[in-house]
């Protein structure tokens, strides 16, 4: 299956886009890594990403698109999970005539989301961690004071930890995904799903809404 996975800022971990790529059976493709890879292997499209990023400019939509065109050639694959991407329903109009091209149209987009009480409650969470100045792996939990539980080092809060920092964040990135969800719930490829639980529950349950949806 080919499928697109968009996710609230506040929920986005890695562990639950694996277990949902190995539940598919599916590579996962993430746009980042793809992007990373130009820029290690210095490619002309890498060079003209480095240059957008080091302006502090928007990320240009023709650039995201060659970027994926690479990847995928003049085939896109049969299967894959991709994350990341798109940005905008710009972007996401120009996946869907990459893949027109390619013959490959997208199977589903998948929307993990979240009820509004536990995006709080997780805002909260972030907000209320801290970190060892000794040792960035010692992370400490509340109710913890001014010292690591593990080594006793000072405890910080990242600046990107702050409740005000998180909630801004949050509703900028749900400012891009929203319309993108749109894009694709008119198309009749949008699935939504509770994304609370653990990884393996968040994936079966993503697994069987895109097989009620088909049959």
């Amino acid at each position: 299956m080919r499928i697109v996975l968009l996710q609230q800022s506040i929920y986005e971990q890695k562990a639950d886009a694996a277990a949902l790529a190995q539940a598919l059976a599916a590579p996962h493709l993430r746009f980042g890594d793809l992007m990373r890879s130009h820029l290690v292997r210095r490619t002309e499209l890498g060079a003209r990403a480095a240059a957008v990023m080091n302006s502090g400019e928007p990320f240009p939509d023709e650039i995201a698109t060659a970027i994926l065109r690479d990847a995928f050639g003049s085939t896109a694959p049969a299967a894959f999970l991709l994350g990341g991407h798109p940005r905008s329903t710009t972007q996401a109009q120009a996946l869907d005539d990459l893949l027109h091209e390619c013959g490959a149209p997208l199977d589903g987009v998948l929307y993990l989301r979240l009820a509004e009480d536990e995006v709080e409650r997780r805002i909260r969470q972030q907000a209320a961690r801290r970190l060892c100045r000794n040792d960035l792996t010692h992370r400490n939990e509340p109710p913890a004071d001014r010292h690591c539980t593990v080594c006793g080092g000072e405890l910080y809060q990242r600046k990107d930890d702050d409740e005000d920092v998180i909630r801004s964040r949050y509703r900028s990135h749900e400012a891009i995904v929203h319309p993108v969800a749109e894009h694709y719930a008119v198309r009749a490829l949008l699935t939504t799903v509770d994304a609370t639980g653990t990884p393996d529950e968040v994936a079966a349950r993503a697994v069987t809404a895109l097989h009620d949806r088909a049959v």
